[in-house]
């Protein structure tokens, strides 16, 4: 029967792309970080237009998979304009689950298994971190290192890692092309993301990865977040931490040496979440970025309609093709 693994399977290749594509896991890094030196835990992150695969099934990650706390109801509330117009990790969830559907109906065809991954409704907000650390639950834990997926999230990465370490050659080279050809990811991957890209229209993408650099350096320069900054930076300095902004904070060489926070890493980080609250810090930097991004708007409103019509375009097909989900009898 096809699918079957053999007792002890040859290392399976997929094409290289595969790889990198886990990588980036849907994500792209916010353009808007250029001008600033910041850590992994403060990079803010938008939507890309390559999807995630599986690692090479050579080596299948074992690891029990940890799990950070799922988004505040404060980090969810964090809204900016761009949003609109940007997949946001959530859109992308849905993209992604929508494709693992569709990839298991061409994989049928062939007479192969393809188990679809359980849902992630857990991915974090847009704006989680684009002003730093702004959860004591995340602070206390974590510091200013990189949190662990959601648990939602962190299910749905065990669930691939397990689906791929299962896969043989023949299943992986149906699943995404034949590695031994071609570097380029193929086959019922391919066919599922351009069947729910075939209607989705050219936008300008690269005009708001110009733009989201252009409202954080603008916020950054503005009068009334210096102001902001100053008062917060007044705050930590009660407690005996001397930063001119949370970007300072974060950046802290120590922090950069241990893969694990350290109590004074923690201790800082809870005392800037503390004084971003005390200051309004993040309501006052965000609302002024708002005004920027508003306003961006507003100078390009046909290139702004173009963004949202290709991303709607492209999450409605993708929950349609969820909504036609086939179930076994």
């Amino acid at each position: 029967m096809r699918g079957t693994r053999a007792a002890h399977p040859e290392p399976v290749t997929l094409p290289s792309e595969v790889n990198t594509m886990l990588k980036s896991r849907y994500i792209r890094v916010g353009l808007y970080l250029a001008a600033v030196v910041m850590p992994a835990g403060l990079i803010g992150c938008s939507a890309d237009v390559v999807p995630a695969h599986p690692a090479s099934p050579t080596r299948p990650n074992t690891t029990p998979s940890l799990s950070g706390p799922a988004a505040s109801d404060r980090a969810r509330a964090l809204l900016l304009p761009y949003d609109r117009y940007e997949l946001t990790p959530g859109d992308l969830a849905t993209v992604q689950a929508a494709e693992d559907m569709l990839m298991a109906a061409c994989m049928r065809a062939q007479g192969r298994s393809w188990t679809p991954l359980p849902a992630a409704t857990d991915a974090d907000p847009p704006n989680r971190t684009r002003y730093g650390v702004i959860e004591t639950a995340v602070a206390t834990r974590y510091g200013y290192h990189q949190p662990p997926a959601p648990p939602g999230v962190a299910a749905r990465g065990a669930a691939e890692a397990a689906r791929t370490a299962r896969l043989t050659q023949a299943d992986a080279d149906a699943a995404f092309g034949k590695a031994r050809t071609s570097q380029a990811v193929g086959g019922c991957w391919k066919t599922a993301h351009d069947t729910l890209r075939k209607d989705v229209p050219e936008s300008p993408h690269d005009i708001l990865d110009e733009l989201t650099l252009s409202s954080f350096n603008s916020s950054l320069k503005d009068s009334r977040v210096h102001h902001a900054l100053s008062r917060w930076s007044t705050c930590m300095k009660k407690s005996g931490y001397s930063y001119a902004s949370p970007l300072d904070a974060a950046a802290d060489s120590e922090w950069q040496k241990t893969d694990r926070p350290s109590r004074e890493e923690t201790s800082v980080a809870v005392t800037d979440v503390y004084c971003k609250e005390e200051t309004r810090l993040v309501e006052e930097w965000s609302g002024v970025e708002r005004g920027w991004q508003q306003q961006f708007i507003r100078e390009r409103p046909d290139q702004f309609r173009a963004l949202a019509l290709a991303k709607d375009t492209w999450l409605y097909a993708a929950r349609a093709a969820l909504r036609e989900e086939p179930h076994d009898s």
